[in-house]
């Protein structure tokens, strides 16, 4: 289990407010980490991530270990066309 501290933003019905909370997120339960843009109570645009988990959970998280940042500045490889003259599909 590797448990790290992700702040996450919640809406409180109640109290019409969004709410900032820490949380403990197990890195080998994460599926997805989108980054979004996310709007506050006061107008403003903050960069935020899209986190989803194995159980099906989704949150909005305004901060995230830096491992998940790393990951993704991480470069990745040029995209190459496809060069079909190794494939030949025969459609009928």
């Amino acid at each position: 289990m590797i448990l790290k501290k992700f702040t996450i933003i919640t809406h409180n019905e109640a109290q019409q407010v969004d709410e900032k909370t820490g949380i403990l997120i197990n890195l080998e339960h994460i599926i997805s980490v989108k980054p979004i843009k996310l709007t506050t109570m006061d107008r403003e645009v903050i960069d935020g991530y899209w986190i989803r988990l194995s159980n099906g959970k989704k949150y909005r998280a305004i901060q995230v270990p830096d491992l998940i940042l790393e990951t993704l500045n991480e470069d990745l490889s040029d995209v190459h066309k496809s060069d079909d003259s190794e494939h030949s599909f025969s459609y009928q």
